[in-house]
């Protein structure tokens, strides 16, 4: 025990001196009475200990903790342990053994329980029903919770099936306590036919065909045939007979869909079962895919030939969402333009055919124009199309410029590959002039004549009173595509800068004051499903005031039903997992009368039965890397006889110094409160009160 202050140790005089003087002056008058000395004595001690304590002395003392090995129990909660004969063994009897673990090994050890499988859970609730195992996870949860504590053993049942996470043979646990591996399910390979893998885009569109990329494997079924066969919303699409050749099979099927009608298609691949089949439930794979028929159609017109529009064709049909439709100017029907979301006009208008139709009429429709100047270009007629593409003082005259592009630009985002190929760009042919543009639009390109980057716009985006309108000022679009493809190998650069301009003109601006969306449209089964919600006042102000609620069902009608929580000035909703199937949500605020109506995916997780085949080697791997064994699941108790028997697993003593405060000492209040109270009455029991 030690004791520390703050301030110099001569200050102790200074505390002495105090009670010293404090009973002088009570006392000195009466000093010949014996009594009076010992209440002297007592007012000494008292006022030179309330003195030292305002030192704020620490009393610093060693304390011996003792803590019993702890004993970590680790069982796998994931479906492919029972996916074996034994699975009535592993409910009933192995459990029972191991939740007897705490009795079995005694008052000796602290026996804690975990059980994991797509995460890591504090309890013994197992039921054999999750869907993704993952092994790893475990170690990081013992080294983060357990630090620096008696780890004596940790015991891991397992099947040694892991899909999630990392592999676990390179996980270490810290301070290397011994690690126990109990082999749970069946090694030996069984007979099993499985659809390993179903790959199909997340949407298609109407009137397209969609391939469904099937992979097939099978183990100890040689010589074998089952019937694969693939349904669309109940309806049979294809049907094959797959001929087992080895007892390690695999094979890749590639099926064609069309699809036929919009909506959210539910595809079922399956195998037919062979003789001896250990599993069934793994021949079969569900997985959904939306078709849309909303790709935006976009109008290319033009004055006349030109390698441009060759160019901007290719670049606008790279991207699967858009439908392009060349058409000369002469041959537009203004009745029909109201069916593109975006029309392009290049090197419109022209001398030869100034497009004043077709502007009023887009203009009227609020349909987005982008707008490609050249040499056809009749350049004092581009405020028709927007007064920020007026150019003055051109008198014909051309520049040769690239694109430098504008760090400042927020209309939209461009990768940094692009950003760089634009400015390596070859030059374009662009109007000599005062551009209109320079101050009033977003400017995603500068012009670059020579090595000087001006203020002049190259490639602009303008957005006036609700009007989008976008503006290529310079021709040549198709060297661009050229040099990407010879510098990249690809025209990604170029395809995006196509497909970002169109986006931003075809996207409409959502006015709604009330607006509900999920995070995602297709979540996995064991995924959290969220909503956002958002409702603004008249001035488009966030609130969150009133209540918001959500009704979700399923396609047996099955309604749940949800409120909303505020978060921030918005509102969020935490479902969390629901079961697979398709989903459609309606939400609704209170006083207001719109209703958001929508649909969410959610795709079956059949991970833990592709593999049912325990992975021994893997435990066998991990106990020997922590100087621990491997048993089988019918040898638990002996794995738990011999952790008593483990000499290395034993209690430890810790000593540690322990910091306090001597005021906080209870003895030394009590010793106080003593004595002053036993001054007090001597005091007035003598008449010196």
């Amino acid at each position: 025990m030690q004791l520390l202050i703050s301030s110099p140790w001569w200050f102790i005089g200074l505390c002495l001196l105090a009670g010293a003087t404090y009973a002088y002056i009570l006392y000195q008058p009466k000093w010949q009475s014996t009594w009076y000395k010992v209440l002297a004595t007592i007012r000494f001690i008292a006022v030179s200990l309330l003195c030292f304590f305002l030192l704020s002395p620490l009393l610093v003392q060693k304390v011996s903790t003792v803590q019993k090995p702890i004993v970590i129990m680790a069982m796998d909660n994931s479906q492919s342990v029972l996916s074996n004969k034994d699975s009535n063994f592993y409910r009933t009897t192995f459990l029972k053994e191991w939740r007897e673990a705490v009795a079995f090994l005694g008052k000796d050890y602290d026996v804690q329980y975990i059980q994991f499988g797509s995460r890591v859970e504090a309890n013994d609730s197992i039921h054999f029903n999750e869907k993704r195992s993952n092994i790893g996870q475990v170690f990081d949860y013992i080294n983060n919770t357990y630090t620096k504590q008696n780890i004596g053993a940790v015991v891991l049942a397992s099947d040694g099936i892991y899909n999630k996470g990392n592999n676990p043979v390179y996980k270490l646990l810290d301070n290397h306590p011994t690690l126990i591996t109990i082999g749970m399910g069946d090694s030996s390979l069984k007979k099993d036919a499985i659809v390993k893998e179903v790959n199909v885009n997340t949407i298609a569109y109407l009137g397209n065909e969609f391939p469904i990329d099937i992979n097939l494997s099978a183990y100890a079924c040689s010589n074998a045939n089952t019937i694969l066969t693939v349904s669309v919303d109940g309806n049979t699409i294809a049907t094959k007979n797959i001929a087992i050749n080895n007892n390690a099979f695999f094979q890749n099927t590639i099926i064609t869909a069309l699809a036929d009608k919009p909506g959210t298609k539910h595809i079922i691949v399956t195998l037919s079962s062979i003789e001896g089949e250990v599993s069934k439930i793994n021949n079969r794979k569900d997985v959904f895919i939306e078709i849309i028929d909303g790709r935006e159609k976009i109008l290319l017109t033009y004055n006349g030939p030109h390698p441009d529009i060759g160019a901007f064709k290719e670049a606008i049909k790279a991207n699967s969402n858009y439908e392009v439709v060349t058409l000369p100017a002469s041959d537009i029907k203004l009745t029909e333009l109201t069916k593109y979301s975006v029309v392009i006009l290049h090197q419109l208008p022209s001398r030869q055919y100034n497009a004043a139709g077709i502007i009023t009429t887009c203009r009227q429709n609020k349909i987005p124009i982008w707008a490609v100047v050249g040499n056809q270009s009749a350049i004092d007629l581009l405020p028709s199309i927007s007064s920020v593409a007026k150019i003055s003082k051109n008198q014909g005259r051309i520049n040769e410029s690239q694109g430098a592009f504008n760090a400042n630009f927020n209309s939209f985002v461009l990768e940094d590959e692009t950003k760089q190929t634009l400015t390596e760009m070859p030059p374009l042919l662009v109007p000599y002039g005062n551009y209109g543009a320079e101050e009033n639009a977003e400017i995603l390109a500068y012009q670059k004549i020579g090595s000087v980057t001006t203020k002049l716009p190259l490639w602009a985006l303008v957005n006036q009173n609700g009007e989008k309108t976008a503006l290529l000022f310079g021709e040549g679009f198709w060297r661009w595509r050229m040099a990407d493809y010879f510098e990249n190998d690809n025209h990604t650069a170029t395809n995006e800068l196509v497909s970002k301009t169109i986006q931003y003109l075809a996207t409409k601006d959502d006015k709604r004051k009330f607006r509900v969306y999920p995070s995602k449209h297709v979540y996995e089964e064991d995924e959290s499903v969220r909503f956002i919600g958002e409702l603004y006042n008249s001035s488009y102000e966030l609130v969150n005031q009133v209540d918001v609620k959500l009704e979700l069902s399923n396609l047996d009608n099955k309604i749940f039903k949800y409120t909303f929580s505020p978060y921030n000035k918005s509102y969020q909703l935490d479902i969390g997992a629901m079961p697979a199937g398709i989903y459609q949500f309606k939400a609704k605020a209170d006083g207001i009368p719109e209703k958001i109506e929508g649909q969410i995916l959610i795709t079956p997780l059949q991970t833990e039965l592709l593999n049912t085949t325990a992975d021994f080697s893997l435990l066998r791997q991990l106990s020997t890397k922590h100087n621990g064994a491997f048993y089988k699941a019918t040898e638990l108790k002996t794995a738990l006889e011999n952790i008593k028997k483990n000499t290395d697993i034993t209690t430890v003593s810790y000593i540690e110094k322990k910091t306090d405060e001597l005021i906080n000492v209870k003895w030394i209040f009590f010793l106080l409160l003593t004595l002053l109270t036993f001054e007090w009455v001597v005091r007035k029991y003598e008449g010196g009160y």
